[in-house]
């Protein structure tokens, strides 16, 4: 059941990282849709292309074990830069999908650690070392 938990959470990360890029690609693209969007919350175009890049940063970040936690936090604080502005300038329904995009980011950024927390958990107790400065 263990491999299966890990194989589901590789789909759902992948699957995430997949809706980021798609954005983003749009966003870069200038699709209407997106163009509208942002022009309606007043940002300028050179936004629309900054938050297009850094969704896409963050979306491979997410799919790289050492980063994922850095990427999942980049995509949580655009999220929560979308929540806040669908909240002032848009309406009540826009802001569904940046608040549960935001809850899986934080949950991606808690269970994924860093990877060297990963092998220790994995390695008997006498294999690990704890180095102290005294």
């Amino acid at each position: 059941m263990g491999k299966l938990w890990k194989y589901a959470g590789w789909v759902g990360l992948a699957l995430i990282a997949l809706i980021f890029i798609q954005a983003a690609v749009l966003k870069l693209m200038g699709v209407q849709a997106m163009v509208e969007v942002f022009n309606k919350l007043g940002y300028p175009a050179w936004f629309r292309i900054a938050i297009g890049i850094l969704e896409i940063v963050g979306a491979i970040a997410l799919l790289i074990r050492s980063s994922s936690r850095y990427g999942s936090i980049l995509l949580a604080l655009i999220m929560i830069g979308a929540t806040i502005s669908s909240l002032a300038k848009g309406t009540a329904g826009d802001v569904i999908v940046p608040v549960i995009m935001l809850f899986l980011l934080v949950w991606i950024a808690v269970v994924r650690g860093p990877v060297n927390r990963h092998i220790a958990e994995q390695l008997p107790a006498s294999k690990v070392t704890v180095h102290r400065d005294e």
